[in-house]
């Protein structure tokens, strides 16, 4: 009887903790962990209480904020809530805050797909003004809409639901963002 019931217990064991995996790791971890990719945009990051924390809501104007430049080799890490991109050239994990909330409906894995390429990245043509602001990782009047995402990333995905809208967003932290506005494929103003 004592077998049994540990039997019994050992599997509701482990049944409670596979749910709990299947709630809690996004498909993503199973089918991109452990993978290289490079960045087709500039992802920007802070150092918050030790750690090295990002967002996809792109926390794009903290005081001692940093940027990881478009084309750097990333390899993707775990970490919840959400996934570690870890920098290659450094070594340094960045853990980057993925709650479902700022994914707009998206997956994990789908969100990865529209910030990452499996194939290096090269930007040709772009202005003065474009290159600039990428380099920067700031937006510019003028720039245009390339050349704001790659300065400052993909806009958040739960604010700017197409990036063919003529108004993006961006976080300026954790509790405040501006919209980014553009006519005619232009950036007209910010509130960055």
């Amino acid at each position: 009887m004592k077998k049994t019931l540990l039997r019994k217990l050992a599997f509701l064991v482990c049944g409670i903790v596979v749910l709990g995996m299947m709630g809690c790791t996004p498909s993503m971890r199973r089918s991109k962990s452990g993978e290289t990719y490079y960045l087709k945009y500039n992802f920007h990051y802070t150092t918050e209480k030790g750690k090295v924390r990002g967002s996809v809501a792109n926390y794009t104007k903290l005081s001692d904020h940093k940027i990881l430049p478009y084309g750097s080799v990333v390899t993707i890490g775990s970490w919840r809530p959400g996934f570690g991109l870890i920098d290659e050239k450094s070594g340094k994990q960045i853990e980057v805050l993925a709650k479902s909330k700022f994914l707009a409906g998206k997956s994990l894995s789908e969100y990865l797909d529209l910030i990452l390429s499996k194939a290096p990245v090269s930007y040709t043509g772009l202005s003065e003004i474009d290159q600039k602001g990428i380099s920067e990782g700031r937006p510019y009047k003028g720039m245009s809409k390339k050349g704001v995402m790659i300065a400052l990333g993909y806009p958040c995905p739960h604010e700017t639901l197409s990036p063919d809208a003529n108004v993006w967003y961006y976080w300026k932290n954790r509790f405040d963002y501006y919209a980014v506005n553009f006519e005619n494929g232009l950036m007209l103003s910010s509130g960055y």
